[in-house]
């Protein structure tokens, strides 16, 4: 897995969630989850300053990881816009600079010694602890009115990733007293990847580029409703087959279908019941067998 080694106390910081941009003079085209590793380096009247105490902090070490979700260039406009983001207090340094967005900080339970390196190095996942998997939990997407579905991809150990489709059931908001009311399904492996063009042309007609669904892990992706049933019921329909043939006419016969029937088949298969039942209907009317 990729890492970034950070001085103290930004290190901490970041995997605390205190600090989400991490300024640097160089970019990366890298996009994904990144291990936080803190320098050997120690300043402990900086660390004071900021309200830390430095004998309690990890040095040399494994600190957890993030999602790094984009890298953009930084003028003084910028530099000054993000300062709650990036915490440093000093002028803006002149560029070559670029702003690191950080995205869901999962701290180890313990510290992992490890040497740092300078730019980004590489960490087997082994050293890891047995116990990680990434994401523990999904980050709560926020509800759209006008696009109540929503889709995220996230890696899958090391090799691959999976993706994740919600639905807002119109629930009232977090500021009006509730949580939202989601439903979502997940799909991946060889399954995904037969999906890969259809997931692909969905992107597209939702506005988005498809290979950003890889280079933001973690970054929702809104889809309108009428894409996001049409996507829902394919996954439905599709998760538990592993034969292309299969999968290319469930691909085929939705392609086929009428707005009117997509909803239909939707409300039949996605709660209820019946839900499984209607699935397999739906498999036999499409796929056969």
């Amino acid at each position: 897995m990729k890492a970034l080694s950070v001085r103290q106390p930004w290190a901490e910081m970041i995997i605390r969630g205190q600090k989400t941009v991490e300024l640097r003079t160089w970019t990366v085209r890298y996009r994904g989850p990144l291990l936080i590793h803190a320098a050997a380096v120690r300043r402990p009247a900086r660390v004071r300053q900021l309200g830390l105490d430095p004998d309690a902090l990890a040095y040399g070490a494994l600190l957890g990881v993030v999602t790094l979700i984009d890298v953009i260039p930084v003028d003084t406009e910028k530099y000054e816009s993000l300062r709650p983001l990036h915490r440093r207090d000093k002028p803006y340094p002149g560029a070559p600079l670029y702003a690191w967005y950080l995205r869901h900080p999962r701290p180890f339970e313990r510290p992992i010694p490890w040497p740092g390196r300078q730019g980004l190095f590489s960490v087997p996942e082994d050293v890891l602890p047995k116990s990680f998997a990434y994401p523990i939990t999904l980050p709560a997407p926020p509800p759209d009115r006008q696009r109540p579905f929503v889709l995220y991809a996230f890696p899958e150990d090391g090799q691959g990733y999976r993706v994740v489709l919600y639905q807002w059931l119109g629930g009232k908001t977090q500021a009006e007293g509730n949580r939202p009311e989601w439903w979502c399904i997940e799909v991946r492996g060889r399954t995904l990847h037969l999906l890969g063009e259809a997931l692909a042309q969905t992107l597209r007609q939702a506005g988005y580029r498809p290979g950003d669904l890889v280079r933001r892990f973690g970054e929702p992706f809104f889809l309108p409703e009428v894409l996001g049933v049409r996507l829902a019921l394919l996954f439905l329909a599709a998760r538990p087959l592993k034969r292309a043939d299969r999968i290319d006419a469930i691909i085929t016969g939705l392609a086929r279908m009428s707005d009117e029937e997509v909803y239909y088949w939707f409300s039949q298969c996605s709660v209820g019941p019946n839900a499984r039942r209607s699935q397999r209907a739906l498999r036999m009317f499409l796929a056969g067998g």
